[in-house]
């Protein structure tokens, strides 16, 4: 349990303080050996216990840990330290319902135990009770507000709670603190990523690898941030690092060789395949290694090898995460479609902003979502502002309890939209001059949430980004998504959750007031000139040549698709589902019948 207080010894104590030094020293062995003796001359000496315990658990020894630590809670069951510490202990073997309790029993000796209130915090974070955990930690910073950990977990809290500006707060709190904790400065530097704001997060990255050199994520993170630039080189070498240090570390090794393009360091390919055929290796490492390896192999045309790697990759995620719950997505699907007709728009016209600047661009992930952003964001006049989460989370902010989206979307009045509208125009001009005549929310999967945009705006404009079915449910299946995208991992559920796309997508095309317009990836390389002097007067802009040079534009571009848009437009992407049909039959087999929905 990364978030709980590092289990630092106390060295107020005679026996704390040597301990502390040896461990400083890197000498664990010594420390136990010294607690060990201690114990031996004097059974009975809480602290003694409390420290072993610690160790123990730190090494895995849990069993031994627990019997320690709860003797020092024995010896002395006042001490607000001994019943932490097996909470502490707890919450290492992942056992938080029991860490919990020992944590609130330590807060019950002491209420002024900012260690304890830290603890408890993460502990009912990870079960799930954020109301809790937010009380906890904020107790935690009353008691002592220069707390630098305490404001870093209160930050991470915050971000799953969608409070970005309050989470950035505790960042900074956390690294004033503390300067020279490099978690808080990587952990900001997340935020700035995830917010798109790339330059800043490398900034942070190499503050945070100033201060500790070793710092893993760090490393990790600017390596992440660098492929957003397009510094392929300056990347590699991020994730060489992590690997000098860690060489089983599953990220940095699936990011390494889906990105690597000369002959890999002799021993991370080894190292790599002996993780994804290990089954004592968690599912998720093997997952992201096996997607790693599939996309080295494809670029080498290694066909056969890419099939296995990416079969393997997918059955570990699907074995983590499991399927597509087709059942729930088809009533979603009805729900949606049963709600949102005609008359309900017409009904609701007064409702939002008569803006007509956003520009929606939705599909299935790898349609080409990527590319006709980019086309669009290399005309002087509009601007890309990427992936924004925006959309969904002001849809999902509607829903209350007992409640699905479409039932909250049927609340909105007049005011609540124009609220809501402004919120999310602040998030999509945060980066676009103010010359800009429309921008762009490249956030494919916000298909779902077209209702939700036609109530806030009216008159926004919608760019439908289509694909051949086995191409594009290839390509998927190949990427290392997001986990809770269940339909990724097996073609049969791709092609059904492609179905029901579809079938949304034909029905918004009948009933939402939004202009639409449907832009075939085939088409788009086989005529890229055509097609992008047809999407940039749908958008209402005089024609611009730079719109052809779109691999030029120096912009960062946080998705999968960062190095093909990078380069000339080429047609190899097409059909390519025939070079993998005799090594994946599945994916003919799920798509023999798919027919292309008008959409």
């Amino acid at each position: 349990m990364n978030d709980v207080a590092e289990p630092t010894l106390d060295t107020e104590a005679p026996l704390g303080e040597t301990l502390q030094a040896l461990l400083n020293r890197g000498d664990s062995a010594g420390a136990l050996a010294l607690c060990r003796a201690r114990i031996a001359q004097a059974p009975e000496e809480p602290d003694a216990h409390r420290h072993l315990g610690q160790m123990l658990a730190a090494s895995g020894a849990f069993d031994a840990a627990h019997r320690h630590a709860r003797r020092a809670c024995e010896l002395a069951p006042d001490d607000p330290r001994s019943w932490s510490d097996l909470g502490r202990v707890h919450a290492l073997e992942g056992k938080f319902e029991d860490a919990a309790q020992c944590f609130a029993e330590a807060i019950r000796i002491d209420a002024g135990h900012a260690d304890a209130w830290h603890n408890l915090g993460t502990a009912l974070k990870k079960r799930g009770d954020r109301a809790g955990a937010f009380k906890a930690l904020k107790t935690a910073l009353l008691i002592d507000p220069s707390r630098a950990d305490t404001y870093l977990n209160l930050g991470n809290l915050l971000i799953d709670a969608g409070q970005l500006e309050d989470a950035l707060e505790c960042f900074e709190r956390a690294a004033k603190h503390d300067p020279a904790l490099a978690r808080a400065r990587s952990r900001l530097a997340q935020h700035f990523s995830q917010a798109g704001k790339v330059k800043q997060a490398e900034s942070l990255f190499r503050q945070a690898l100033g201060l500790d050199p070793d710092h893993l994520q760090g490393w990790f993170g600017l390596g992440r941030t660098l492929e957003d630039l397009g510094e392929a080189d300056g990347a590699l070498g991020c994730y060489l690092q992590v690997l000098s240090r860690r060489p089983q570390h599953a990220q940095a090794l699936g990011q390494y060789l889906a990105l690597v393009r000369d002959e890999p360091e002799a021993e991370v390919l080894s190292t790599a395949q002996a993780l994804l055929e290990n089954p004592a290796v968690k599912d998720e490492a093997r997952a992201l290694v096996g997607y790693g390896l599939t996309k080295f192999h494809d670029r080498r045309k290694d066909y056969a090898q890419a099939a296995a790697a990416g079969l393997a990759g997918n059955a570990a995620r699907r074995q983590a995460n499991g399927p597509l719950d087709r059942a729930a997505l088809s009533q979603r699907i009805d729900r949606i479609i049963e709600t949102f007709d005609v008359a309900f728009f017409e009904s609701r016209r007064r409702l939002g902003l008569g803006t007509d600047q956003p520009v929606f661009i939705v599909g299935l992930p790898r349609s080409g979502t990527t590319l006709t952003e980019q086309i669009l964001a290399s005309h002087p006049l509009l601007h890309g502002a990427g992936e924004l989460p925006d959309l969904s989370r002001l849809a999902n902010g509607l829903i209350g309890n007992d409640e699905e989206p479409w039932q909250a979307a049927q609340k909105l009045d007049e005011m609540s939209s124009r609220t809501l509208a402004l919120d999310y125009l602040k998030a999509l001009r945060e980066d676009a001059s103010k010359s800009a005549a429309r921008i762009s929310d490249k956030s494919p999967l916000n298909f779902f949430h077209l209702a939700f945009a036609a109530l806030l705006f009216p008159n926004a404009r919608v760019v439908h980004c289509i694909r051949d079915g086995r191409d594009n449910a290839l390509s998927i299946w190949m990427e290392n998504f997001s986990p809770d995208q269940r339909y990724a991992t097996d073609f049969d559920d791709l092609a059904f959750f492609r179905q029901q796309y579809l079938r949304l997508m034909a029905h918004w095309r009948q009933v939402l007031p939004m202009k639409m317009i449907d832009f075939q990836y085939e088409e788009t390389v086989a005529d890229l000139e055509g097609q992008a002097r047809r999407l940039i007067g749908f958008l209402d802009a005089p024609w611009d040549a730079r719109c052809l040079a779109f691999h030029k534009a120096e912009r960062a571009v946080q998705t999968p698709s960062r190095w093909q848009v990078r380069q000339p437009i080429y047609t190899k992407s097409v059909a390519r589902w025939k070079a993998y049909a005799e090594h994946l039959p599945a994916l003919d087999r799920a798509f023999g019948d798919d027919q292309q929905v008008d959409a």
